[in-house]
């Protein structure tokens, strides 16, 4: 991976900060795709910039999310906010923490024999299974949102570039999303560490390259966004009061609980 710039200088229409520091939830993977790791330059302002963005932009949701237009990238974002990875996560290490000797001998010999076999998804199954067995990378008590999260604000920024969402839309989502993970974790150390393991849970295996360098490079570079906003959101950013992802025509995050309806 290259080193690319941290910033990109020209952010008009982005200076709220509650909306920065949402969006540096996808930090990780805006590094990782060597975006830039601030706020997407605005359409109307980036001028010749802007294209290569959009291009970018269009082949990588083409390519890992299949979304083509507005109603793919809504239904996307939708399944992140209610599901994404972690609840599969969160229940195989339930599973697999209260399985049984035997039966995890049986599980474990038959995963490794397929593997043996060259069977791709039972070597990231067996593996697994060995994580949660050594309890490596703290999986046994993560909370496998970060990696949903930061895909999440990944796929809002780049709806965005590609006019498919608006900018109330993206910071209505993002500031949804923000709650929740402010609610998970306290610092970004906690969320970089929890999206390292749920991307490894996701993977089966756990890439030291390159997410271990970038991760060191979000916690320690001067001009990270990891290090001049301060982890949680704004405590006077209230909510939406979602209920239903089906209730609205927009993306929604939709972990968060509805208020309680007044009493009549």
């Amino acid at each position: 991976m290259s080193e690319p710039p941290f910033l990109y200088l020209d952010d008009a229409g982005y200076r709220g900060e509650p909306l920065r520091s949402a969006y540096a939830l996808g930090a990780c993977y805006n590094l990782y795709h060597e975006y830039p790791v601030d706020l997407p330059l605005d359409p109307e302002t980036a001028g010749r910039r802007f294209r290569p963005q959009r291009d970018r932009a269009e082949g990588w949701l083409r390519r890992d999310w299949s979304v083509e237009d507005r109603a793919d990238l809504v239904a996307a974002m939708g399944w992140l906010g209610r599901d994404g990875h972690r609840r599969d996560h969160r229940a195989l290490v339930r599973r697999y923490c209260a399985l049984p000797g035997r039966a995890w001998q049986e599980r474990e010999a038959m995963l490794a024999e397929h593997a043996g076999a060259g069977n791709d998804s039972a070597r990231a199954a067996l593996w697994r299974m060995w994580a949660v067995e050594r309890d490596l990378l703290g999986c046994r008590t993560a909370c496998f949102l970060a990696f949903d999260a930061a895909r999440a604000a990944q796929l809002a920024r780049n709806g965005y570039v590609l006019g498919f969402l608006s900018l109330d839309e993206v910071r209505a989502y993002l500031f949804d999303l923000a709650r929740e993970v402010s609610a998970s974790f306290g610092s970004w150390q906690d969320y970089g560490r929890d999206f390292v393991v749920g991307r490894a849970f996701w993977a089966g295996a756990h890439e030291a390259e390159p997410w271990d360098p970038l991760m060191r490079r979000l916690d320690t570079e001067i001009d990270s966004p990891w290090r001049r906003i301060p982890f949680g959101f704004p405590e006077d950013e209230t909510s939406r009061g979602v209920t239903s992802a089906d209730t609205r025509d927009g993306p929604c995050w939709t972990l968060e609980t509805a208020p309680a309806a007044a009493a009549s």
